[in-house]
């Protein structure tokens, strides 16, 4: 029987200056108080030949490009496959922005964070003596901290708002695996759950976790070693208590999830447990193909009278318009949008890891398709990407199929088509990953 083994290991990415934060326009100021530290944590798993490298940071979106750097530090220093680092977020909007050029004082943390991350994983990677034959145990559980969210637009024309939509799609699973030595002394505990972290608002400049950061502290109360949290289809879920400035909130929604895992009952993992891993891209069009700075220009100018939550949304059309004018000027702009996506086989599991921001429906199909499999799926991995919303959020022109794009700076929304092609493009990955 091919054994398996881990080692582990976390360090700290708390800010020391006052930053730009990401995760909302509407945000006015600087950070102030950190309510909870950020730290970057990493899990390596390798079983002969095979070897992955999960790493989960404490931040929101984060440039690809800072990513792309931070892979080639590690293959660089440890000789492991670019392909077996998988870097994600648990998408806090209460961490700092992750892209050069917000201010000098980001700019510097972005810098200090690429060392610091790169270091955490090649000592993890590195360390021999570190590693521990694995244990594997199967859990799971439910957990009530999300809800469905629903853009309202007013008639009158006021801006919209996001509210909670109780007869929405959700999904309350809460998917576990537990790693340990023999003695039970040296333990990873990763849990998966689909919800928005957000419970601190626009108005909060707290630098904070948000409610992951207190799920953790009762998995590590409880089970000891290290608890790694992995956000899965967040797309369009949102916690139930959400946009307080009060980070009391935050402490309470975050245990109530960290009491469903331990609650959990778990199962000893199988006698063959095998590690793969598979990479692939999954290419979805843009709906314009024809992409000319006079077609640019009357988006912008027909996009500005748009009903948004956003009380920025001029600046942004603005800034959207200078930038996709930059990348025609460079000839960067594409004809479709590529989501990078891995799976991980582990005996009975299968964790799915997505670029973007992926709805629950999609998490919720590829459960339904693998029956046999415990399945988690992890959302915001490979740097900034874009939401992955289905058919129907194209046909209510909701903000994720609508206005994302110019957040998210693309050069027109994506196509319709997406939730087909998405879905048969990881369904194919799947299955040629199991086979």
């Amino acid at each position: 029987m091919k054994k398996l083994f881990f080692n582990y290991d976390l360090t700290d990415i708390t800010p020391s200056e006052h930053l730009v934060l990401g995760g909302f326009a509407n945000r006015k100021g600087l950070s102030k108080e950190v309510h909870r530290r950020l730290t970057t944590r990493c899990v390596v798993m390798k079983q002969e030949e095979v070897i992955v490298c999960l790493i989960v940071n404490d931040l929101m979106d984060v440039d690809p490009g800072i990513i792309q750097f931070v892979k080639e530090n590690i293959v660089k220093k440890t000789g492991i496959e670019i392909d077996s680092i998988l870097i994600t977020s648990i998408h806090t909007h209460s961490a700092p922005e992750m892209e050069f050029g917000r201010s000098e004082a980001n700019d510097r943390y972005i810098k200090l964070v690429i060392d610091k991350i790169s270091e955490n994983a090649i000592r993890t990677i590195t360390d021999k003596e570190g590693f521990k034959t694995a244990i594997l145990k199967y859990g799971k559980s439910e957990c009530d901290i999300n809800i469905a969210r629903r853009d309202i637009k007013p008639k009158d024309g006021g801006r919209s708002y996001r509210v909670g939509d109780p007869d929405g799609l959700r999904d309350e699973e809460v998917g576990i695996l537990q790693l340990s030595d023999d003695s039970g002394n040296q333990k990873v505990t990763i849990f998966n759950y689909a919800c928005h972290p957000v419970t601190l608002g626009y108005e909060s400049n707290y630098i904070s976790t948000d409610y992951p950061g207190k799920a953790r502290e009762v998995v590590e109360e409880k089970e000891g070693g290290m608890a790694l949290f992995v956000n899965g289809a967040t797309g369009d879920l949102n916690p139930r208590d959400a946009h307080f400035t009060d980070p009391d909130n935050t402490d309470r929604v975050g245990e109530r999830l960290g009491k469903a895992v331990i609650s959990a009952k778990m199962t000893n993992g199988d006698d063959i447990l095998d590690l793969k891993i598979i990479a692939k891209t999954i290419w979805v069009p843009f709906r314009d193909q024809v992409i000319t700075k006079e077609h640019i220009a009357a988006e912008a100018k027909r996009k500005a009278s748009d009903v948004t939550e956003f009380f920025t949304w001029q600046e942004m059309l603005d800034r959207w318009e200078k930038k996709v004018y930059e990348m025609i000027d460079k000839n960067e702009v594409k004809k479709a949008f590529p989501f990078k996506i891995n799976i991980i086989k582990l005996g009975k599991t299968i964790i799915f890891f997505t670029q973007g921001e992926l709805f629950v429906k999609y998490q919720l199909e590829l459960k339904k398709r693998f029956p046999r499999y415990q399945v988690l799926c992890v959302a915001y991995v490979h740097g900034i990407g874009a939401y992955i919303p289905t058919a129907d959020v194209f046909e209510k022109k909701g903000y994720e199929a609508d206005q994302s794009y110019i957040y998210e700076v693309l050069p027109s929304p994506l196509s319709p088509m997406i939730e087909k092609i998405y879905l048969e493009g990881a369904v194919d990955a799947i299955n040629e990953l199991i086979r």
